[in-house]
């Protein structure tokens, strides 16, 4: 009998992490059936509000004895239990099992939850009409990702090499050689990713909460990612490491859409042109996009750097091709910009003084007349239209690491550029 295993919402801003309680579990599962595959992380809706993190459900199938599936669900509950940060407010956890094929139903399920906002009760029915069976804690929330997780098509996948803390050093800052992790960075390259910020010099690999957490290593080849861990040298013990399959770095999260098509917690790829001067507020870059169907605020915020730098180069009636998710700023939608692609870009216009026509000297503006500094020779203020190259090439822009969210695809990556250029005419 094939059980598939699904597990959410057992972490908080305070702790814990739901990869860590799947990783024990699968340890501990692993003694007494036979995993079908690796485990997975599953990246949900990156958009909505209650979500802790990364919004990461995990899931797991293994091919198991049907009169071990009591035992096996009694181990699944008592880790869950044992381990998740039940005092946070915003910590719900679900857990969920079905036997058998995954049928399509909850495919679609997954996908709307990667999309969409989905609510406890539709997950709670789905689970009923596909014949699953869950656990709520609390509030149980979690039933929707780890219901999710279950479902979810994995067609493209990354990898990523978990390793964690033991118990004592969680809370403490975490200590790895940095130079290491360049040398292994520049090593395993691009196979493995977005392990260092090379303009910045930081590391990238190992968070910053109290969660167990000691470094994450993505990359697409197994046996990279776990090269780059050998390579790493880490400054306190390593309690042990799992590898995940997961849809991270895949741009599943992106659609295409119309501009009046977007909704809250939507994440899309959109084309417009760009709608009057950009405006800043604090650090935060602001422009409107338009297309046939509507209007929608864009913003490049604070922590996306010098990406911001080609938003400020972007000029009234550029066409633009622009990703990323939709959420309320201050009350209004807006679209949290991922990547762009510049499509037409309009003339870039600047009127200059003609040079005297009696010396060739630099004439100066006086008032509604000009004079040249040289010979003095006077005429009516005219200035004539120069274009200016762009400074905007047609590639796609997109955030630093630090800024890219779980599901963006980096540029390096085969694929990386195609929910994008859907939408160009070449």
């Amino acid at each position: 009998m094939i059980l598939h295993i699904g597990i959410d919402d057992t972490d908080s801003p305070n702790g814990m992490c739901t990869t860590y309680v799947g990783a024990l579990i699968y340890r501990e599962l692993s003694r007494i059936a036979d995993p079908i595959d690796l485990p997975r992380l599953i990246r949900l809706n990156p958009n909505v509000p209650y979500k802790t993190r990364g919004n990461g459900a995990v899931a797991m199938s293994f091919d198991v004895d049907e009169e071990l599936i009591p035992e096996i669900k009694d181990v699944v509950l008592f880790y869950v239990n044992q381990l998740a940060d039940f005092e946070h407010e915003n910590t719900n956890p679900g857990v969920v099992f079905l036997e058998g094929s995954v049928p399509s139903e909850l495919r679609d399920f997954s996908l709307k939850a990667l999309w969409e906002h989905v609510g406890i009760e539709e997950a709670e029915r789905v689970a009923r009409e596909v014949g699953a069976e869950y656990f709520k804690f609390k509030l149980g929330r979690g039933i929707i990702g780890s219901l999710a997780a279950i479902g979810y098509p994995l067609e493209g996948f990354t990898y990523e090499l978990l390793a964690y803390r033991r118990r004592e050093n969680w809370g403490t800052p975490r200590r790895v050689n940095t130079r290491s992790v360049f040398l292994a960075d520049k090593w395993a390259y691009p196979f493995s990713y977005d392990n260092v910020d090379p303009h910045k010099g930081t590391v990238l690999i190992t968070p910053h909460g109290k969660d167990p957490v000691l470094a994450g290593i993505r990359g697409i080849d197994k046996g990279r990612i776990l090269q780059v861990f050998e390579m790493v040298e880490f400054e306190e013990p390593v309690d042990f490491y799992q590898i995940y399959k997961t849809n991270q770095n895949t741009d599943d999260h992106l659609r295409p859409k119309k501009i009046g098509e977007l909704k809250l917690y939507d994440s899309a790829v959109v084309r417009g042109r760009v709608v009057g001067e950009y405006w800043e507020v604090g650090r935060h870059v602001f422009f409107e996009l338009e297309d046939e169907t509507g209007r929608i605020r864009v913003a490049a915020f604070e922590p996306t750097k010098k990406f911001r730098n080609y938003v400020r180069k972007l000029l009234p009636g550029d066409e633009i091709v622009a990703a990323g998710g939709i959420k309320e700023h201050k009350g209004v939608l807006t679209l949290n910009l991922e990547k762009f692609y510049p499509v037409k870009l309009v003339p870039r216009i600047e009127f200059k003084k003609p040079k005297c026509p009696r010396c060739g000297g630099t004439m100066k503006s006086k008032g509604d007349y000009l004079k040249c500094k040289r010979c003095g020779f006077r005429m009516p203020k005219k200035l004539i239209p120069v274009e200016i190259p762009r400074d905007l090439e047609k590639k796609i822009y997109e955030v630093p690491p630090d800024a890219r969210k779980h599901l963006s695809r980096p540029l390096v990556l085969p694929g990386g550029e195609e929910k994008i250029l859907q939408q160009v005419d070449f």
